[in-house]
């Protein structure tokens, strides 16, 4: 008798609704308990009562709650009010009241020609001129919990100008200045004015080296030889010969560039030329070129591409991060062309010496193995001698310790391959024809080329090298 009063009282106690409110109080969910044969089925007024209990009053999803009754979702927690969670405002903004679209790249006229002319690439800004405006950040808007409570929601960050030489922001701090007169530097989105130095001719024995915190502009050609550094940009009207030029900002020449591989060209910006043969470059961004690139060493951390409508790359070595295109990629001659793309320089240096670091440890482990071997031998026929027995305690605490230090740079090895994997989305692109000779790299995959190939793409897909029809894949 006590048996069956006690079960009474436990299904008449036992909870049919369920309703769980998360700790953020953004999220409430229902479980509903299966009805036994005697129990009337829940209804809606039951849930609704259950939620109210809850004090679930914001976010509900009538929705939810008929799908509960109608389809009898038992036993199963289902979400059924959601608050509003509260969104950041928007940072601040800035618009800069010069060209930063540093698209100093060389343009191509209906016919193939390439236009020099018309490039703005130092533009020059006057004291007291405004550089930039900022748009100040937006406040946020509020939030609410499913129990109907606002909750706060932060503004967006109030950045600051990323001023450079001879700027400042105004009072209000919604507007850079120019505080001195020059040549605008805009270079990974800090602005500067920089001082401009003109060379009304050649920079040669006349001028000699350069090395200015501000920009120059040479009206001539740059001869072999000569130096010229900056902190801003350069632009050079005529030829730049085997000489060095190392720039904080970008580089333009609006004439080719040729040498015997002597001189180094490099910019932590953009590099633009019309063409060049033999000689060295390094830029932080792209390169831009007008023609040609023949038997040239180029390294961009972004892309290199030539504009002309018959420009082509001819031999030496292409490296870029993210795209090499010409309309011609090598020659009919078959001439050795290495093009690289999902090239990091600092990755692949240490993956280079992490190759070479376990070579030379394995070769070690190979020499102190052939060595103990030996000495072992001589302490088994008691001919060892104490200079020998030192030597040989010395060789088993690197037996020791080698396959440890192994491991780690093995590790290492495989941690870099990952990272070069993950180095996507790059193409190499012939516009019009890729011809046998040229070699493709992407991180660690090679493959050379055999066969002419008309405007195709090239890329990876599953670590496999592609060569697919230009036509056939996205357009860059």
């Amino acid at each position: 008798m006590a048996e069956a009063k006690t079960k009474e009282k436990q299904a008449s106690t036992r909870k049919r609704v369920t309703v769980t409110v998360s700790k953020d109080c953004m999220t409430a969910t229902v479980v509903m308990r299966q009805p036994r044969p005697e129990e009337p089925p829940i209804t809606i007024e039951e849930l609704h009562k259950e939620l109210e209990q809850a004090e679930v009053v914001y976010g509900i999803d009538p929705d939810a709650i008929a799908r509960c009754i109608s389809e009898q979702v038992y036993n199963q927690p289902v979400v059924i009010a959601s608050g509003k969670r509260p969104l950041r405002g928007e940072s601040a903004l800035f618009e800069c009241q010069f060209d930063t679209s540093q698209d100093h790249k060389p343009q191509v006229d209906d016919k193939g020609n390439v236009d020099y002319k018309n490039i703005n690439f130092i533009q020059d800004a006057g004291e007291g001129d405004v550089l930039a405006i900022k748009i100040p950040p937006t406040p946020g808007e509020p939030g609410m919990t499913i129990h109907g409570k606002e909750t706060q929601s932060p503004p967006g960050r109030d950045l600051p100008f990323r001023s450079g030489a001879n700027t400042k922001a105004s009072d209000d701090g919604l507007q850079l200045v120019a505080t001195a007169g020059g040549a605008i530097v805009y270079v990974n989105g800090i602005i500067a004015v920089n001082n401009v130095t003109v060379i009304d001719g050649d920079v040669d024995f006349r001028v000699g080296n350069i090395d200015t915190r501000g920009s120059i502009r040479v009206r001539g050609d740059v001869k072999a030889g000569f130096t010229l550094k900056a902190d801003g940009d350069v632009e050079v009207n005529g030829i730049v010969e085997d000489c060095f030029l190392y720039v904080n900002g970008n580089i333009f020449i609006k004439g080719g560039v040729v040498g015997k591989g002597m001189g180094e060209i490099r910019a932590d910006g953009d590099i633009t030329f019309k063409f060049a043969q033999g000689q060295k470059f390094y830029a932080g961004n792209a390169v831009y070129v007008g023609d040609e690139i023949v038997n040239c060493c180029v390294v961009a951390k972004d892309s290199v591409e030539v504009r002309s409508r018959h420009g082509k790359i001819v031999g030496g070595e292409v490296k870029a991060g993210k795209q090499i295109r010409a309309a011609i990629l090598g020659s009919e001659a078959g001439t050795a062309t290495l093009l690289k793309v999902a090239y990091d320089s600092e990755l692949m240096e240490q993956y280079d010496e992490t190759l070479a670091e376990l070579k030379r440890l394995k070769k070690d482990e190979k020499r102190i193995k052939y060595g103990l071997e030996g000495l072992q031998k001589l302490r088994a026929d008691g001919r060892l001698s104490p200079k020998q027995l030192l030597a040989m305690r010395k060789f088993e605490q690197f037996q020791k310790i080698l396959p440890g230090a192994i491991a780690s740079l093995e590790q290492k090895k495989v941690e870099i391959e990952k990272k070069i994997e993950k180095l996507q989305d790059t193409s190499i692109i012939a516009d019009q024809t890729m011809y046998p000779g040229v070699q493709v790299q992407f991180g660690l995959s090679r493959q050379e080329i055999y066969e002419e190939t008309p405007h195709c793409r090239v890329s990876v897909s599953d670590n496999h090298i592609v060569v697919a029809d230009l036509t056939d894949t996205p357009s860059s």
